[in-house]
């Protein structure tokens, strides 16, 4: 199993890196099952980011 460590991002970057905008974003992630996170809070955890990537698969260069 190969293991990735993930930095802490917002969710803005992360819009930007699929290049979207923020609201289209939140949609995206809204469709990730067992996806749950605290709208108030600014950085998503590198597990979380993670699991982004492994259900959306990586961004674009």
């Amino acid at each position: 199993m190969e293991i990735h460590k993930y930095p802490t991002m917002t969710r803005t970057q992360l819009a930007q890196q699929y290049q979207v905008c923020l609201p289209t974003f939140n949609r995206m992630l809204s469709m990730i099952p067992d996806f749950t996170y605290d709208k108030n809070l600014r950085t998503l955890t590198p597990k979380q980011v993670g699991l982004i990537y492994q259900h959306l698969g990586e961004p674009p260069d």
